[in-house]
């Protein structure tokens, strides 16, 4: 997920005389007025979010409809690229944003979260017969990322000679894609050597392509690279957060979100 916190504070500042960012606690009441809840997401991010039969469907979706549910308006989702999304949040586009994304200290510089709705790791999505197994056996290869996601941020630290990265010097190299899936074709083809994805997606798409295999990734001396989702709420919207947290809460007790994992994973 990219680095552009200062962007997003110039923009918001910009747009706080439209409300986007000022809030003031106000953002549930307009939810009400308007009679829908305004969720953005990407859905290129299965089983989380991605094109179903009948639209956009996953356990995000699930989650937003939720609490779109415990407000009582109906539920937009509005689709968008996952760089943007911030943003958009920030510029008063969208109400909230349900889109796998990890709770992070530069995010919240510029957004709230929710209370963590799920934890998760991240993977690698590799041919069946690779012999790639660990962060440092990426040296000299070709890693696909996700714009935007957390892959990209977790393999750029490691070419990073100021934060001494284990793939610094290597050779390793960075290949953008807009989505795991369009990376996972791309490494099918020969192009590049891995994939660097959130747990559950690498799951989800080696369990439906044939020939892939889906790996934790962990350094050599075991450490793993773990992470919480949280839904992105607009700043200083205390009651919003509140009833966010209680349905986050409920839909984590109830089994809800497990369940729903298993049901778009398959």
């Amino acid at each position: 997920m990219k680095k552009i916190i200062a962007v997003i504070i110039l923009l918001c500042v910009a747009a706080a005389a439209l409300a986007g960012c000022s809030g003031g606690g106000e953002r549930l009441a307009a939810i009400k007025d308007a009679g829908k809840l305004v969720v953005y997401t990407d859905p290129n991010f299965p089983p989380f979010e991605f094109h179903g039969a009948d639209g956009i469907v996953g356990v995000d979706i699930e989650i937003a409809q939720a609490i779109a549910d415990e407000i009582g308006v109906t539920l937009e989702i509005v689709e968008a690229e996952f760089d943007s999304i911030l943003m958009a949040i920030n510029g008063g586009r969208g109400d909230i944003a349900v889109t796998g994304m990890t709770i992070r200290d530069d995010r919240k510089e510029s957004v709230d979260f929710s209370d963590p709705y799920i934890n998760s790791v991240q993977y690698l999505i590799l041919l069946a017969d690779s012999e790639l197994a660990v962060m440092e056996d990426l040296a000299g290869k070709r890693i696909g990322v996700a714009f935007g996601y957390t892959g990209q941020i977790v393999i750029e630290d490691e070419l990073d000679e100021e934060l001494d990265g284990v793939l610094v010097g290597s050779g390793a190299v960075v290949v953008e894609y807009n989505s795991a899936m369009e990376a996972t074709l791309d490494m099918k083809n020969g192009r590049i050597d891995a994939v660097v994805m959130d747990e559950y997606v690498a799951k989800t798409i080696a369990g439906r392509e044939d020939g892939l295999k889906a790996v934790e990734l962990k350094f050599a001396d075991g450490e793993i690279v773990a992470e919480e989702y949280g839904v992105v709420i607009p700043k200083e919207n205390k009651d919003l957060v509140d009833l966010i947290n209680k349905v986050v809460k409920r839909l984590v007790d109830e089994g809800k979100i497990e369940e729903w994992v298993v049901k778009y994973g398959s």
